[in-house]
């Protein structure tokens, strides 16, 4: 996208949120921050934050707007709930939400799946996860187009796409009864959080290492022997998350 559409784009969100009753310093701070966003992500604005319009709306929701609801969206008194995990719980913990009618939205820029559920007229979802690097997202939500997934958010390398299971079921997607909304927002997993403590295991090595050897960390040597290990250990856990979740996604159909 050339540097004029790219205004072009940021022009019209801010005419949008404008009129969705956006307030002109949070308007000025959002376009800030996604113009900083875009710098890193070397991408076009519509290919990384999608439709206008629709990008519009969902900032809109997210400053405390009352934006008009397009049709077939939840209701102005639709549930909104935020939260995070890791992806050794999220498939699970998606199959569990979408079954109380938790439809995510997207996935913001902290990582949180976004979800809304209708109080009135609530519909089970399910979800799947995929691999999907670099420039392959378009082709991997072609390939699950057919069936009716469509995407519903990305994070990294990972894809997730959501269909309503009344595309399968029918009338028995709908909820007889709607659960009250999770008290929870963050749900690690004892791998994970086995991973942090073993992260934080090693920095306490190295610094103690480092004090017990009278070798200041400021020091090249110190800096270098903790960088290199740092990137080490990341790189194999991150190739190996990379296998794993790879492996998960040949075996699905």
């Amino acid at each position: 996208m050339t540097e004029r559409s790219t205004d072009t784009y940021f022009t019209e969100l801010a005419e949008r949120l404008r009129t969705r009753g956006v307030a002109e310093e949070r308007v000025t701070a959002v376009l800030a921050d996604l113009h900083e966003y875009l710098l890193d992500a070397d991408t076009d604005p519509e290919t990384e934050f999608g439709p206008v319009e629709e990008f519009a709306g969902q900032l809109a929701r997210d400053a405390g707007a009352s934006p008009a609801e397009p049709a077939g969206e939840p209701g102005p008194r639709a549930e909104e709930w935020r939260w995070v995990c890791d992806v050794y719980t999220d498939r699970e913990l998606l199959a569990r939400y979408g079954d109380q009618g938790w439809e995510v939205e997207r996935i913001d820029r902290l990582g949180r799946f976004v979800c809304r559920r209708d109080p009135d007229s609530p519909m089970r979802w399910e979800y799947r996860r995929e691999i999907a690097g670099r420039g392959k997202h378009d082709e991997v939500a072609a390939r699950l187009a057919p069936d009716g997934w469509e995407p519903c958010g990305r994070w990294t390398y990972i894809a997730y796409f959501k269909r309503p299971l009344a595309a399968l079921t029918g009338p028995a997607a709908e909820l007889p009864a709607v659960p009250e909304p999770p008290a929870r927002r963050v749900f690690l997993s004892a791998r994970y959080r086995g991973l942090l403590a073993v992260a934080l295991v090693l920095w306490a090595v190295v610094g103690a290492c480092a004090v017990f050897s009278d070798l200041s960390l400021t020091e090249p040597s110190a800096l270098a022997g903790t960088a290199v290990g740092a990137v080490a250990g990341g790189a194999l856990g991150w190739y190996g998350l990379r296998r794993r979740l790879a492996k998960e996604s040949a075996e699905r159909p």
